[in-house]
């Protein structure tokens, strides 16, 4: 059965503390709901994808079910990335036993030490005591990249000031300024190879979508985002083998199988040419870099290749995060499901200064877990 998205509601992101996590989670649900024209007494299944461990509390989504308008409703919590919550939502509508579903994530940085967090998530009795978290994980995978594919720091650069502008032209985006590559690459080390600006902002945020049946959308009459491809892996718990992996053959290679999956429901042969907008997520500039190659735009360690001839600017042959990424905005757990969000907003056409030009066929990527341990992909079409 198809399924197509119908409603997307965000907040702006940035710093909220003068909002609760209700709060935030009933602005975007109630912008989605407006968005697809349903009210809230016909909305059938709701999915919410929020972190206890980020939230402070245990359940979570109890917290939020009055603001998601899940009370008294058939609600399931994925205890994982926003864009697992799009999967779980989608399984539902397209069993059949759904007409439509309403996904909601959300995420408070500004009331959490987001590395005191991560680093709970690894192996306790040797990796946590090691100091591992979400960036010195990401700071090993990336030096086993940098030497695989003599990647250069101007190239890095060139990934972040790219983000940033996009998302100077987004006004959900955390407020940021536009960085000089000279700032960038004398920024501070926070953990080799990784400076203080090749990491995102730690943002607060909500992100809803609604999606319905392929009867059910067409009765409504709406612009609509189809969708047309799916794929997802979750690999082993261990980190040390998901980061040694990048040492041989192609990076993140959980990535490019969830892609392949994807691509081959959706019928894609041939991505750089068939995709015209893809929403990454850009967790360091060089893993940004590394997307390029796993998803197949270029050939293993090519990805600089792609930066340096601005195939993936906006007005290129492909480009790559329009919404500015998660280097503008990264309300950590909702960020995956942004990217499903942008990339619908896309081929609506309702992206607004951050829209690409024709955009037809849409990529969305996210990550989950520690060292890039899970990976999804969704084709989008109008």
């Amino acid at each position: 059965m198809k399924v197509a998205i119908i409603g997307v509601g965000q907040t702006s992101y940035g710093n909220k503390k003068h909002q609760s996590i209700d709060e935030l989670v009933f602005e975007a649900t109630k912008k989605a709901l407006d968005d697809s024209g349903l009210e809230r007494e016909e909305i059938e299944s709701v999915v919410t994808a929020g972190s206890d461990a980020l939230d402070g509390r245990g359940i979570s989504n109890m917290v939020i079910a009055g603001g998601s308008g899940a009370y008294l409703k058939d609600e399931v919590k994925v205890a994982d990335g926003g864009i697992y919550g799009l999967i779980l939502g989608y399984l539902r509508v397209a069993s059949g036993v759904f007409d439509n579903s309403l996904i909601v994530s959300w995420t408070k940085s500004s009331e959490v030490s987001t590395d005191l967090v991560s680093n709970l998530s690894f192996e306790p009795l040797y990796l946590r005591s090691c100091g591992l978290n979400s960036i010195t994980s990401l700071a090993l995978q990336t030096s086993t990249y940098i030497g695989r594919a003599d990647v250069k720091d101007e190239d890095a650069a060139k990934v972040v000031l790219k983000n940033r502008e996009n998302g100077l032209k987004n006004p959900l985006s955390h407020p940021l300024q536009k960085p000089s590559i000279k700032e960038i690459n004398s920024s501070r080390f926070v953990s080799y190879p990784l400076r203080e600006s090749y990491l995102p902002p730690e943002s607060d945020g909500a992100c809803a979508l609604v999606i319905a049946s392929k009867k059910r959308a067409k009765s409504l009459k709406k612009n609509c985002a189809w969708i047309l491809g799916l794929g997802w892996v979750i690999d082993e718990y261990y980190a040390g083998d998901l980061i040694v992996e990048t040492r041989h053959g192609v990076s993140l290679p959980l990535l490019k199988r969830s892609s392949e999956m994807a691509y081959k429901m959706a019928g894609v042969e041939n991505p750089i040419s068939e995709i015209d907008v893809a929403e990454v997520s850009d967790v360091t500039p060089y893993h940004e870099m590394m997307i390029y190659e796993a998803l197949g735009f270029c050939r293993d360690r090519e990805g600089k290749v792609l930066i340096r001839d601005g195939t993936t600017k906006m007005g290129g042959g492909l480009p790559v995060n329009p919404s500015g990424g998660i280097l503008s905005s990264n309300p950590i757990f909702t960020s995956s499901l942004v990217r499903v969000a942008e990339g619908a907003l896309q081929v609506m056409r309702k992206a607004g200064k951050r829209q690409v030009k024709n955009a037809k066929v849409a990529l969305a990527q996210g990550f989950t877990g520690m060292s890039t341990q899970g990976s999804c992909v969704v084709i989008l079409g109008s």
